[in-house]
């Protein structure tokens, strides 16, 4: 069995797949790794290089094509066919340099069902602290660490998260197939919610300039964004549900996380043209609307934004 399943979703990358496969095995070394490329439709040569590359390097792993579905879907694929102990995702948008064995020499001291890394030297030597005495430290729960998120206090990223397999089948976790928006955060808000041990890993994070995929603006999304605010809902339901009696995180998500995320979504639909009318129109007819209150633990600064944008849209300019 491998150590370490890597799933990478691909579509139309047939230039930049050779690289980012070579950046992973040197990631890899030394780890039984397997190599998971799932393919969304690709119309040029993403798939046959893909193969070649696995050939050529005689890595453990498959490809397979998945059809023109969403990542969402591609990533459920990827799942089902993993069959490592651990399993990371890779994102040709958004890379990660040198943190696999990191993430894994992690898991093997903590026996973690999730580990993200650190963003500075601070934050890496005080998980380290964690890790090093990590019998004796008291653990911080997958709600501790949501709550610091949503502070802004900490960051955490699925295209640089490891989770333990056994505990995504214990849990039944995996991606809403139809999602195309919000379905990372989902993830990885459900990931944290239901694991008893998450963990930070020492490891600095560091973005991969070389093979990360630079290409230009992506088509409109439409109100296919509004995805986003209907994850958003499904974590709220498991919250309320399974953590009814931590007020801070039902607090926070409810009186900030939600609001900012709707109000996300109506920037997106205003830079790519739509009316604020229609927008308003839409909203309402969704119910998404009445997520736009007033709380005691909202950011003043959204507070202004929400007031723009309900009693004054012509005024309302989208957040940077």
């Amino acid at each position: 069995m491998a150590e370490v399943s890597i799933i990478i979703p691909v579509k139309n990358i047939e230039k930049e797949i050779p690289g980012i496969l070579r950046s992973l095995i040197a990631q890899a070394e030394g780890i039984e790794a397997e190599f998971i490329v799932v393919d969304m439709g690709s119309e040029d040569e993403t798939v046959l290089e893909s193969v070649q590359m696995i050939k050529e390097y005689q890595l453990r792993g498959c490809v397979v094509q998945n059809g023109s579905g969403t990542v969402s879907s591609a990533l459920n694929t990827g799942l089902q066919k993993a069959g490592g102990d651990c399993i990371t995702f890779i994102f040709a948008r958004r890379l990660y340099r040198d943190f696999i064995k990191g993430y894994h020499d992690t898991v093997t001291k903590t026996g973690a069902d999730v580990v993200f890394g650190s963003v500075s030297e601070l934050s890496a030597k005080q998980a380290e602290r964690r890790v090093i005495h990590s019998s004796v430290v008291k653990k911080r729960t997958g709600a501790d660490f949501i709550v610091e998120i949503l502070k802004g206090n900490l960051y955490v990223d699925i295209s640089a998260l490891m989770v333990n397999r056994r505990f995504l089948l214990e849990k039944h976790i995996r991606f809403t197939d139809e999602c195309a928006n919000g379905y990372a955060e989902e993830f990885m808000y459900r990931c944290l919610l239901c694991s008893s041990n998450a963990v930070q890993s020492p490891t600095i994070l560091k973005r991969d300039d070389v093979f990360e995929l630079k290409r230009g603006k992506q088509a409109n999304i439409g109100k296919a964004i509004f995805q986003h605010v209907d994850a958003m809902r499904r974590i709220e339901d498991v919250i309320r549900t399974d953590y009814r009696d931590n007020a801070e995180l039902n607090q926070i998500f409810m009186g900030d996380k939600l609001p900012r995320t709707v109000l996300h979504c109506v920037d997106v639909m205003l830079r790519e043209g739509s009316g604020s009318s229609s927008i308003q129109r839409y909203l309402k007819l969704r119910g998404y609307d009445k997520l736009l209150t007033n709380a005691k633990i909202m950011d003043p600064a959204l507070k202004r934004r929400i007031f723009l944008w309900r009693h004054m849209p012509w005024l309302y300019k989208p957040g940077k």
